[in-house]
């Protein structure tokens, strides 16, 4: 049993992330760990996972699972650009984090973001040439403590299209390569299911996009595009 009482050495994966300009050791805990635990505490556990979408490039998982304490829904992504070192199973890939998110609603490891969210990141890579992890760069932080130029987010008024309170989102969240060019097809159609999903209407899609200086999905750049999938992810699965 390791020190955090709850998830064995065997369990537990070691990544160096950045974490206010300095680069720290941080675990990470595998999705079998989280797996054994909610059958250890569970005597009746359901995992329903659905594909949100999926396009050869880019993957979207739903992932319900129940619980003594109830239903915690996750959603996981995976893209053929960040996870191109697993191309190949990117649909296995998103499903996973969906997994892995949704015990972790259900407080296993709540703690911990999982290992597969960070897949992408190498134990042996120099540091330099690192990603950081979702532990690290919260998609819409309170406090900007990067220093980087900053994207803000507005609201209509009714909590809908874009973060609270004017919150943003530092700039250099993204790999460069992100940051260049238009949103993907793949990016638009994420975009158009989850806003769906989220109940939004044209003049909720209107208010969130201006902001971000377009007036559709294919306005967007890569990175803002990106960034706005990640929060309403997060809202879908409030």
């Amino acid at each position: 049993m390791n020190a955090n009482g709850t998830f064995r050495e065997d369990e537990l994966v070691t990544r160096k992330v950045k974490v206010n300009g300095q680069w720290e050791a941080r675990t990470f805990p595998v999705v079998g760990g989280r797996l054994r635990l909610a059958h250890e505490q569970n005597d009746n556990l359901s995992l329903q996972t659905e594909m949100i979408t999926w396009d050869g490039q880019y993957a979207v998982f739903k992932c319900a699972a129940v619980t003594a304490k109830g239903q915690f829904v996750g959603y996981g992504t995976a893209n053929s650009q960040r996870d191109t070192k697993l191309a190949e199973s990117l649909v296995e890939l998103a499903e996973t984090r969906s997994i892995a998110r949704a015990l972790r609603f259900a407080g296993f490891g709540l703690e911990f973001t999982g290992a597969e969210e960070v897949s992408h990141v190498a134990n042996n890579e120099p540091e330099q040439a690192q990603t950081t992890g979702k532990e690290s760069r919260p998609v819409f932080p309170v406090n900007n403590q990067s220093n980087k130029p900053e994207t803000k987010f507005g609201g209509n008024g009714n909590g809908k299209a874009g973060a609270p309170n004017g919150a943003t989102v530092a700039e250099g969240a993204m790999p460069q390569s992100w940051r260049n060019g238009r949103a993907t097809q793949a990016q638009c159609r994420a975009l158009y299911a989850l806003t769906k999903r989220a109940n939004y209407t044209e003049e909720d899609v209107g208010s969130m996009l201006r902001p971000l200086n377009a007036s559709t999905f294919q306005d967007l750049s890569r990175e803002d595009a990106s960034s706005l999938i990640t929060y309403l992810q997060t809202e879908v699965a409030a």
